[in-house]
């Protein structure tokens, strides 16, 4: 119908159809929406009229963009408001902070943040560069977000791959190289370590852990033989071979990527399935989680309909992102 009375283009529309589409999955396939979450949203992208942005220019004029921020941005102020509000109601206020920080300075752990960090800065670099190549002005608040989207898809794809010394390595120095040579100077290369160093430790060492030390307290833990289709499992349990041959099975954090494949079970926006659960209760017979007391954390249900339905009034109601809205009264 736009289209028709003339007021976009078939250009526009191709790119809202694929674009929408690209990140209604996004949204499902890093386990934040449910496929039917995700299918309400590209139909939401494809049905707001574009001239409802013409106050709007640039990048921020783009529907699916506009949808998203005023999603995740309000779900994320609330849900870390009643998780500070469950915080500070509870009784065991310095062992909770002390148990979610501390779980970062393990060895290991901390030798995959700093590949973590040099991939983030290599992505980074390399999308500084390609902007400032073809002269694409975007502002910095965008630019975060697309290098940790981006990030998160690197990971995604990388998970697939084998973790071998070699490829540590040959990533590693693939990322250094790049931002060297899409850096002008030592100065400008420094400058965007430090940036990118900064993002990093704010979201993914202090931030990722008080949020998921915080988001410990919704949990609930639940006999493996009382688990039903669609739970969603608020931890991963990882087969570990023992050096004499012996199988035995550990739980671990839920991370963004299961780089481990291994991993018997881990959170997803689809929950467990029948056969996970079938599973899980044979391995309980056969006494796999004794150690565990056959139970395991279960996430709370959230239904994000609600939530897509608010960031669609928001759309509307401030015909753009909600933020500049307040920007501008404030």
């Amino acid at each position: 119908m736009e289209w028709y009375l003339g007021k976009t283009t078939p250009l526009f529309i191709v790119g809202l159809f694929l674009g929408s589409g690209i990140a209604a999955f996004a949204f499902y396939w890093f386990g934040i929406f449910s496929p039917g979450d995700s299918k309400l949203f590209w139909g939401l992208c494809l049905i707001l009229p574009p001239p409802l942005f013409r106050l709007l220019s640039g990048t921020v004029s783009y529907p699916p963009l506009i949808l998203t921020l005023n999603v995740i941005i309000p779900y994320t102020i609330g849900i870390l408001t009643y998780l500070l509000f469950k915080y500070f109601l509870a009784h065991n206020k310095l062992e909770l902070l002390r148990n979610s920080l501390m779980g970062s300075l393990q060895r290991d752990k901390m030798l995959q943040r700093i590949f973590n960090l040099l991939l983030l800065v290599g992505i980074g670099s390399t999308i500084t560069y390609i902007s400032q190549l073809i002269e694409w002005d975007i502002n910095r608040p965008l630019q975060i977000g697309f290098v940790l989207t981006t990030f998160f898809l690197v990971q995604k794809l990388l998970s697939r791959l084998p973790k071998t010394p070699t490829y540590y390595t040959t990533i590693g120095f693939a990322c250094i190289w790049i931002s060297l040579k899409a850096s002008t100077s030592v100065s400008g290369f420094i400058y965007g370590f430090a940036f990118f160093l900064g993002i990093y430790f704010v979201v993914f060492v202090i931030a990722k852990q008080l949020v998921l030390g915080l988001a410990s307290t919704l949990e609930r833990s639940i006999e493996i033989a009382n688990l039903k289709v669609g739970m969603i499992p608020a931890e991963q349990i990882v087969q570990t071979k023992h050096h004499d041959g012996v199988v035995y099975y550990e739980k671990q954090q839920a991370s963004f990527s299961n780089e481990n494949e291994n991993i018997l079970i881990s959170p997803s926006a689809t929950g467990l399935s029948k056969e996970e659960i079938d599973k899980l209760i044979k391995l309980t017979a056969q006494g796999a989680f004794t150690k565990f007391e056959n139970r395991i954390k279960i996430q709370p249900d959230i239904c994000f309909a609600p939530v897509i339905t608010v960031g669609v009034l928001l759309t509307i109601l401030c015909q753009g992102p909600f933020y500049l809205k307040l920007m501008q009264i404030f």
